[in-house]
């Protein structure tokens, strides 16, 4: 995993500095990520990210469908975009994405800044990944998701479990 430098914010999400990624894991500083939330265009299935059984965290864990860190100097939206086109190789603006909000960090979201988003595409669009990163991808039904939430939360990140409990509760 390369050493990314990311910004490391304070409690109302200012950047206070940047450090590489590993020391601002292991040192537990607050820092940015995005999430997209990507749903079938008729919003009955939402796609999940299988991760990559190499991961160093929650292996062959099931995520949200596109998340990642917002680097140094980049904006949620920037960051977005990037992480869009390297984990789906879909290429698009921000400002097509919904944005839903921002979740403040926590142990349970690994000490970052959430901002989720919210897309929606055909379950037949062809998606680029690094298999480094990820594993696969699959289109699950929305009541049959929730049953494995409830049935089987180990099996996804404790983040992706608060970014659908957050984009519930702004959808509802």
């Amino acid at each position: 995993m390369a050493d990314d430098i990311f910004d490391i914010v304070d409690s109302n999400d200012t950047v206070v500095g940047s450090a590489p990624r590993s020391q601002v894991h292991s040192l537990g500083h607050m820092h940015r990520s995005a999430h997209v939330l990507i749903f079938s265009l008729d919003g009955k299935k939402i796609l999940l990210q299988m991760r990559s059984p190499k991961k160093d965290t929650y292996p062959s864990c099931y995520t949200t469908s596109c998340s990642g860190h917002v680097d140094s100097g980049e904006t949620y939206d920037c960051g977005v975009e990037r992480e869009m086109r390297e984990e789906t190789g879909i290429c698009i603006k921000s400002s097509e994405l919904v944005k839903i909000g921002k979740i403040a960090a926590s142990p349970s979201t690994g000490m970052e800044f959430v901002y989720v988003y919210e897309y929606r595409i055909g379950e037949a669009v062809k998606l680029k990944f690094s298999p480094e990163e990820i594993e696969g991808f699959d289109w699950i039904e929305i009541p049959k998701f929730e049953r494995m939430i409830a049935e089987f939360p180990e099996k996804f990140t404790p983040a992706f479990l608060e970014v659908w409990k957050f984009f519930k509760s702004k959808k509802s």
